[in-house]
């Protein structure tokens, strides 16, 4: 089942340390009518360094919200959503 983003949908980038040398990124979509929280996505891949998960977790935002189903082709090979 399609399930559209509303437009002003807006995303939230974090960058965790999991390890010593191993970083992920986490973006959270909000629901611009409510401020709830409409879905979190986790990156599968893992970065060695800070820098690296930040391009990359900007990257699947820009991709993510440029789609306009949820979990669709903006996320392919860059992570899944919970």
């Amino acid at each position: 089942m399609s399930r559209e983003l509303r437009p002003g949908t807006r995303a939230t980038l974090q960058v965790r340390q999991l390890s010593p040398g191993e970083f992920a990124w986490i973006v959270t979509l909000l629901d611009p009518e409510s401020g709830n929280v409409r879905s979190t996505n986790y990156s599968e891949r893992r970065y060695g360094s800070l820098d690296e998960a930040s391009a990359a977790g900007k990257s699947a935002v820009v991709a993510f919200l440029g789609d306009d189903t949820l979990g669709g082709r903006g996320m392919t090979g860059a992570g899944k959503a919970r």
